[in-house]
């Protein structure tokens, strides 16, 4: 299993609008590893681990592609701090979202189908 290390960076607060924050991350070589979609994956802060929902594809509404991850049980404030991680079982492929509480269902049910 590949295992990345990126540096946490400031994003939209999308995530946290919908009560799922999540940590942005530099895409580097992911795409070489992994495709467009969610995926369960391990997260490393600080020699502790956690598990996440990474989401790599499209914006939500912005030009381009994004990185980020919903860590689960996790509260802190990492920013400019680096995290690995190591990505698991594909859950699906992306989605585009008409609203944000559509996303927020597609966010529930994506942690039910990983946990």
């Amino acid at each position: 299993m590949k295992t990345f290390l990126r540096k946490v960076k400031p994003g939209s607060k999308t995530g946290s609008k919908i009560g799922y924050p999540t940590i942005n991350l530099n895409i580097g070589d992911f795409s070489k590893y992994h495709g467009p979609g969610v995926h369960k994956c391990e997260v490393i802060i600080d020699n502790s681990s956690y598990i996440g929902a990474l989401y790599f594809g499209p914006k939500l509404s912005q030009k381009g592609n994004t990185l980020e991850v919903h860590i689960i049980n996790y509260n802190g404030h990492i920013y400019g701090q680096y995290v690995q991680l190591k990505v698991g079982k594909k859950i699906r492929g992306p989605k585009q979202f008409s609203s944000l509480s559509e996303l927020k269902k597609q966010v529930e049910k994506d942690l039910k189908n990983m946990l």
